[in-house]
């Protein structure tokens, strides 16, 4: 295992990029990945079945050869582009499509309410496809609904294009901000989405607003930020994810890891799983760790230190590769894939490992370490431990 890429390790905010005709070809998804970019999108509305599948291939041969973990984000059409249609009519076709790509993640467009989320996890109970759901929020009903459609998704995207159309521009603000805040609550991933940086689509820097605009949902708290137009048919895709990184990494200087912890708190869950995360925070916190190690099966114990937005980089040890990639939407989290420990002694002799070939810590330094025990069962995160490397 190689130190993980600077862009990553420096950041805590995820960026996913759409590819299309600007960004489709090796040389340049390699140049987005050197440059930041950690989930990919493709939009299933737009191109053929061929050059999706083209794409993926590429991007998960270039990310294995890099070292560098990468989801893939299928965007579906469904209710979008066949209107009036059922659940199973506008997505069933689309998620075998998913299912065969075996994609980390699936965005749903123009859901209006919780149910038809719980319908579209039907079909993938039927599909026996266990992929996350990203509800995009982009109609008014859905924003009205929003509290039970986060409740049943696994995460959500800010669509602020379709959104501002729906509810008037002037409302879009606070409604991100609301979307932004209730995902943090449930520690479940949110993307700010639509015209991040729209005028690097032609040149080759964004404007003051837009780089505000950026910093601002840094600082709301959103777990990713998405590249639309600029990187699938704009003229400097790579260039518009550095400059996305540099954005978000100057915007986390400022970031009240304090005061959201606090919050987080505030409204923690009484299991002992939440717990664990919340203590591991804090400890990092009060001892000024280099990092959290987090021993994840499923990727529950890494999403609930994430909730508690820490300062310390959280580093995933995972032995599956799928929840590997998933975790790479998440704020906070460096994932890595390594062979669950037999034992607790074990483990605490790779974290220091993980910790070291990582570039997170060095000799001498303090890391906390958190998993459950016995390992390798899922939901059972119980253990804290303050290490030295």
């Amino acid at each position: 295992m190689v130190a993980m890429n600077s862009s990553r390790l420096n950041r805590h905010v995820k960026i996913v990029c759409t590819l299309g005709p600007a960004s489709r070809s090796p040389e340049v998804i390699e140049s987005m990945l050197t440059a930041g970019m950690d989930v990919v999108r493709l939009n299933l509305n737009y191109g053929a079945r061929d050059e999706h599948i083209q794409t993926i291939s590429h991007v998960r041969a270039i990310s294995q050869r890099l070292g560098l973990p990468t989801a893939l984000l299928l965007d579906l059409p469904g209710l979008k582009k066949r209107p009036g249609a059922t659940i199973r009519e506008a997505f069933c076709e689309h998620l075998e499509f998913a299912r065969e790509q075996n994609t980390d993640y699936i965005a749903l467009s123009f859901i209006s309410s919780a149910e038809q989320v719980r319908e579209v996890k039907t079909l993938l109970d039927e599909m026996k496809f266990d992929a996350p759901l990203i509800v995009k929020i982009e109609k008014e009903p859905a924003l009205a609904d929003s509290e039970a459609i986060l409740d049943t998704a696994d995460g959500i995207m800010v669509a602020r294009g379709d959104l501002a159309i729906q509810i008037n521009i002037e409302r879009v603000p606070l409604a991100q901000k609301r979307l932004i805040k209730s995902a943090n609550r449930r520690g479940k991933p949110v993307i700010t989405a639509t015209e991040m940086l729209e005028s690097m689509v032609e040149s080759p820097t964004p404007t003051r607003a837009e780089a505000t605009d950026v910093a601002n949902a840094v600082l709301d708290g959103t777990d990713a930020l998405m590249l639309s137009e600029e990187s699938a048919m704009g003229k400097h895709p790579p260039l518009a994810v550095e400059m996305m990184a540099k954005i978000a990494t100057a915007a986390e200087t400022a970031f009240p890891h304090e005061e959201r912890l606090r919050e987080a708190s505030l409204t923690s869950l009484p299991e002992i799983n939440d717990a664990t995360a919340r203590a591991a925070c804090q400890i990092a916190r009060q001892i000024n760790a280099s990092a959290i190690i987090a021993f994840t099966s499923s990727g529950t114990t890494a999403l609930r230190v994430a909730k508690y937005r820490p300062e310390q980089t959280i580093v995933a040890v995972t032995p599956s590769e799928a929840v590997m990639r998933r975790l790479s939407l998440v704020w906070g989290i460096n994932p890595v894939s390594r062979n669950r420990p037999p034992n607790l002694e074990k483990a605490f002799d790779l974290a220091a490992e993980v910790a070291l070939s990582a570039g997170v810590a060095k000799k001498g330094d303090r890391i906390v370490l958190t998993s459950g025990f016995p390992p390798g069962v899922a939901g059972s995160t119980n253990l804290v431990k303050v290490q030295v490397v």
